[in-house]
């Protein structure tokens, strides 16, 4: 039976016995020979056996163990083996029985090796804590992991859980109060009092005045619009825009801003530092508030101008299209007829060549063939009339019909220019100054071409705004010309070339880049994280001699007429194969356990001890009696996507709804996903040691995307006018799920994953194995930039050949001479550009590091018009030295190819398991809600849980064939999936109940048919 303090360590994860050590820690628990030194001094076989054991100890736990009874007997007898002595189970109880000399061997070994005890420790452990926590948004229990590892890396013995966890709450506490004082004391009296009087109750309402600005307004319309700008100058109007807040960290002052804006305001004013968290609340919606109204500007200008348009010209052309077709084949017959008639005629045995017949009359007989002159004619002019005019473009249909809605445009552009405040680019000021000179124009009768800027008339839009034929020469067509600046207006808002002040989304992205004082104080730190030099030479030395080994090493290995390139230069990769199912595959499905779901995710929670990741918000575990098999029901209600409803059973008190309720809104939280997740991911890495399968720490990014019919505030919209949402999942080599993010429309996945990886950076002194070196995903538009980004980061980039664009290699040497690649390598890396703007991209690489800006936003200031700047040039310059070694390996090195393959491939075969898991509703989702995130986060649980329970029953399996003689290679394994769901059954009436040993038998091995 666990004592109270044992149980706390179990649920936190704080290092003990509990669970004994697992295989993989042994080879670091070994004895060294500094070990033998000191325990060979020692007299008698069980003092040198208790010194080894305590060593040991210390090595595992951070701290003694001075009780010999409470050690497994485990590491007794492993210690005993290697120092020789027998039967030390016997000889460790003598060695316990004396406290002096165990007490005493404890001194020793902490003088020797360098250790403190806890108390001499302490105050560096709180300084330490104090300072990270100014920054650190984690909670009790991530702080009190991560001060095990601090402890340990100075030699600080550990104390007991509780111990630790009241020291971080203490400094926890103190550095939140610190800043609440800070915040409080940034205010005027007459502002506190606002503070209150938001948090107030009138008598005439149900909610609080903060309860009523932190809502928002509903669907888009116009209406809204103003509605939503009206609250953004409301809020704006509480007189707190000068407070300056820029003292607290971002990070810290989000997660306070989050509270109070998710909190309910009864508690929230029983709280300390209410107040603070209220002003926190206050200055994210001053800003956040403005992005909500231009989030629903875009929706309406892409629904109402584009989108709706564009549905109706395509509507308007299927129906026209019986009308047209028909004469659309006359008059491409007839033009046929008339081109074999002119042309050139050559005789197949001479050889010679007969001048084409080009007289009027032949041709006026050729034609007659096909129909008379004036039918012809006809067809020709019905058919101009629906084909766009020859110097337009396939917008001019959709554009015609936006002309509609032309009350819009003039109801819409004096609100913009009189209530938002726009700033602008170079590229964007042209577009910004003509909308500003627009309300003039719009009851004008008479406008002429002098009055409009005719630069932003292009295309399809010249003949609409010249060409009115009810009006004058040198008229325009105001309704085609007001809603021409308007989407060009809103193209530049959406490329931020046009930004609005007081707004983050929507800001000056330019603005956000780390600068001035800022820059240089966070500058030192951020290049010894990224290892990045400060000066550029270092840096590109190494990067010019690497891409020049590696060309000339795969160049010499090139056999002779090998075909390199295609015959537009790319480099012809070779296409990947998924293997084939092998004997083994086909033995290793026949012999996993035939079982259902929720024994899957029972087992897997009990086998990895991730049940405890389910605590409190307070950081204790769940009071409620058989708690795993609540959140076992949850966990597959929400993943199968069938609601509690499907998985409740009122006859059993952990699975009745109103329990299953409670715990899927106190338990399933992000951070407690992410706990789970790092238990399984822990548990998977071990199985795949024990088979010999680990590999590099790669990972993948890919996504499943919903369409959502009605169109969403804050969402991208299709052109059908749908709204668009991608869940992006990175997947570990171990097929763990490590993180899931919905976003809005279909972003670069490589991006998402510097985005994700960041955040995990954060704490960079722990970096295990949850922290991935090597990406493989999609890239999407500016792939060399992508690649720069990346490999500025500190990651290797690795997509798989059908991930990759543009496969092209380049080169630095001018005059080297790469033998059958030379062709292949005609482009050559200007490397002064990259020296010349390396300042800027130290900021650029340092702002998305620091979390200033995210991957995304740094991809729209280094691209103008769809092209790179200067400096987006640079970073592009340092990808394709990335680039170009990546795909000699690709082309070079089967090894790696197979390794980005098969992860590239695991994803993919995780994502139709994923399908036949979240089976509850076929198709798209049928509207976004809050919390769809975290049911997907639950899905991602899920998967996890039956790739791990997969792996373990392998593992099993594995050995057992072995054990009957059964030879299997290395390759064999490598190639068996863990996504496998064949022998899981996931649809039906579910049973929860507690796994036993003998639940899942392996059965015997049968032989192969084939």
């Amino acid at each position: 039976m666990l004592g109270a303090e044992e149980r706390q360590e179990v649920s936190a994860g704080y290092p003990s016995f509990v669970h004994g050590i697992r295989e993989s820690d042994w080879p670091h628990l070994r004895l060294g020979e500094e070990d033998m030194r000191l325990i060979q001094g020692k007299r008698g076989e069980h003092n040198r056996l208790g010194m080894g054991v305590q060593l040991t100890v210390l090595r595992f736990l951070g701290r003694f163990q001075t009780d010999m009874e409470r050690i497994p007997e485990d590491l007794v007898l492993r210690v005993g083996e290697q120092l020789g002595i027998s039967d030390p189970l016997a000889k460790i109880s003598v060695y316990g029985e004396n406290g002096d000399t165990v007490r005493n061997h404890a001194r020793e070994i902490r003088q020797e090796h360098g250790w403190t005890s806890f108390a001499e420790g302490e105050t560096q452990l709180v300084a330490w804590l104090e300072e990270r926590l100014k920054y650190s948004t984690d909670g009790p229990k991530a702080m009190t992991l991560q001060a095990v590892v601090w402890l340990r890396e100075q030699r600080v013995l550990l104390p007991t859980h509780s111990t630790l966890r009241d020291v971080v709450t203490h400094c926890r506490a103190g550095v939140e109060d610190a800043m609440f004082k800070a915040l409080v004391s940034k205010m005027s009296l007459r502002q506190v009092g606002i503070i209150d009087w938001l948090m107030e109750v009138p008598a005439d309402k149900r909610t609080s005045r903060l309860d009523s600005l932190r809502r928002d307004v509903g669907e888009p319309s116009w209406d809204n619009f103003a509605k939503a700008l009206s609250r953004a100058d409301e809020i704006r109007a509480l007189g707190f825009v000068d407070v300056d807040v820029s003292s607290i960290p971002d990070r810290k002052l989000a997660q306070l801003a989050d509270h109070a804006l998710t909190e309910r305001v009864p508690r929230l004013r029983e709280q300390t530092g209410r107040r603070a968290a209220v002003l926190a609340a206050i200055k994210r919606l001053e800003t956040s508030a403005l992005d909500d109204a231009i989030d629903m500007l875009d929706k309406l200008i892409t629904e109402r101008f584009i989108a709706k348009p564009k549905r109706w010209a395509d509507k308007a052309l299927v129906d026209a299209y019986p009308k047209f077709a028909p004469d659309g084949t006359l008059t491409a017959q007839a033009l046929l007829a008339v081109l074999e008639s002119v042309a050139e005629s050559v005789d197949h045995d001479s050889g010679e060549i007969t001048d084409p017949v080009t007289d009027t009359s032949t041709i006026r007989a050729v034609l007659e063939t096909i129909a008379e002159r004036n039918t012809l004619v006809l067809a020709a002019k019905n058919l101009l009339e629906y084909m766009p005019a020859r110097d337009s473009d396939t917008h001019e249909a959709r554009r015609a019909k936006a002309l509609e809605r032309f009350q819009d445009v003039q109801t819409l552009v004096p609100v913009l220019i009189d209530r938002v405040r726009f700033g602008a680019s170079p590229a964007g000021r042209t577009a910004l100054a003509a909308l500003h000179a627009l309300p003039p124009l719009l009851d004008r009768e008479d406008v002429q071409l002098d009055d409009i800027d005719t630069t932003l008339v292009k295309g399809s839009w010249k003949p609409l705004v010249e060409g009115d034929p009810e009006q004058s020469d040198g008229a325009v067509n105001v309704p085609a010309y007001a809603l021409c600046v308007v989407e060009t207006f809103h193209r530049h808002l959406c490329k931020r070339e046009i930004f609005v002040q007081g707004c983050a989304r929507w800001g000056n992205l330019l603005a956000r880049l780390l600068s001035g004082e800022v820059w240089a104080q966070e500058k030192p730190s951020l290049l010894t994280s990224l290892d990045l030099p400060e000066f550029p030479s270092t840096y590109l030395d190494l990067a010019a001699s690497s891409l020049h080994a590696d060309l000339a090493a795969v160049a010499s290995r090139m056999p002779e007429g090998a075909q390199l390139t295609h015959n537009n230069g790319d480099l012809a990769l070779p296409k990947g194969r998924p293997p084939r199912a092998s004997s083994l595959s086909r033995q290793v499905q026949k012999m996993l356990p035939r079982v259902e779901l929720p024994q899957v995710v029972l087992d897997v929670l009990s086998r990895t001890g991730a049940i405890a990741a389910f605590t409190t918000r307070n950081g204790n575990p769940s009071p409620y009696p058989e708690f795993e098999l609540s959140v076992a029901a949850v966990m597959v209600g929400y993943g199968c996507n069938i609601g509690l409803e499907a998985v409740a059973n009122d006859e059993k008190d952990a699975l009745k709804l109103d329990r299953l309720t409670s715990i899927s809104r106190e338990y399933f939280r992000p951070d407690v996903i992410e706990a789970c997740t790092t238990a399984m991911l822990g548990a998977e890495t071990d199985a795949l040691n024990t088979l010999h399968l680990d590999g590099e720490r790669l990972a993948s990014v890919d996504g499943h995307s919903f369409v959502i019919p009605t169109p969403q505030t804050g969402l991208h919209i299709a052109p059908e006018g749908n709204s668009e949402v991608t869940w992006l999942t990175m997947l570990t080599e171990q097929a763990i799920q490590l993180s899931g993010r919905m976003v809005s429309g279909q972003p670069s996945a490589a991006l998402e994953a510097l985005n994700t990886l960041t955040t995990y950076r954060d704490l960079t002194s722990v970096r295990d194995s949850r922290h991935p070196e090597a990406i493989v995903a999609e890239a999407g538009t500016h792939e060399d930039l992508v690649f720069g980004l990346l490999t500025l980061s500190g990651y290797s980039y690795q997509p798989t050949s059908d991930q990759t664009n543009d496969p092209r290699l380049w080169r630095i040497d001018k005059s080297a001479d790469y033998g059958p690649l030379q062709g292949a390598t005609r482009r050559q890396i200007d490397v002064s550009q990259i020296a010349a703007h390396w300042e800027d991209i130290l900021r650029v690489i340092g702002s998305i590091h620091h979390g200033a800006v995210s991957a995304h936003d740094a991809l729209r200031i280094l691209t103008r018009n769809g092209q790179p700047t200067h400096l987006g040039s640079a970073i592009a310059s340092v990808g394709r030295i990335a680039k170009t070694r990546h795909l000699l390996r690709l082309y070079d090195n089967p090894e790696y190819r197979s390794g980005i393959e098969a992860q590239s491939r695991l994803h993919k075969e995780r994502s139709d398991l994923a399908r036949r898991i979240c089976h509850g509703i076929d198709g798209p989702f049928p509207n976004y809600y809050p919390g769809l995130e975290n049911r997907l986060g639950v899905l991602g649980l899920v998967l996890n849980t039956v790739a791990l329970f997969n792996t373990v029953y392998i593992q099993k399996i594995v050995e057992k064939m072995r054990a009957q003689g059964k030879d299997i290679s290395q390759s064999d394994l490598r190639q068996l999936s863990r996504m496998m769901y064949s022998h899981i059954n996931m649809r039906g009436r579910f049973h929860f109940e507690p796994p036993t040993d003998t639940m899942f038998e392996i059965p015997d091995l049968e032989p192969d048919p084939s």
